[in-house]
């Protein structure tokens, strides 16, 4: 859809990314708008297809299990959204954690080590017995 909007891919030229973009025509008035000039101009095929769609959505069970796709499609992103700022925030500390032990390992001491990272000496002296 992004590569539409920077007008680096033509519907009216190319078959392919007409059906693509019909996925997310409901998102963007303009690209339905669009879609919908093709398909009464030069694609049938698309034009039933439109319809069928229409039909579709004017039914409340299957609105219901639409908008329900969508908003599990959505948990799971923001799932991963998380899983991945956990990861990040994991990584932080275990590079933190050796950070101090090569500081440690290569003769730094330690209140210098805490003053470096910002920890109290408890907290360097803690990882460094592990």
């Amino acid at each position: 859809m992004q590569q539409w909007r920077n007008e680096q891919v033509n519907p009216w030229e190319d078959l392919f990314v007409r059906w693509l973009l019909l996925l997310p025509a409901n998102e963007d008035e303009l690209l339905t708008q669009t879609l919908e000039d093709i398909a009464m101009n030069q694609d049938p095929i698309l034009q039933k297809a439109m319809n069928k769609w229409e039909s579709m959505s004017q039914d409340s069970s299957f609105r219901q299990a639409y908008e329900a796709r969508e908003k599990a499609l959505m948990d799971e992103a923001a799932k991963f959204a998380h899983a991945r700022n956990e990861g990040k925030k994991e990584g932080i500390e275990e590079g933190k954690i050796q950070l101090i032990r090569g500081m440690h390992k290569n003769g730094m001491p330690i209140e210098d080590i805490a003053k470096f990272t910002n920890l109290h000496l408890e907290e360097i002296e803690s990882i460094l017995q592990v």
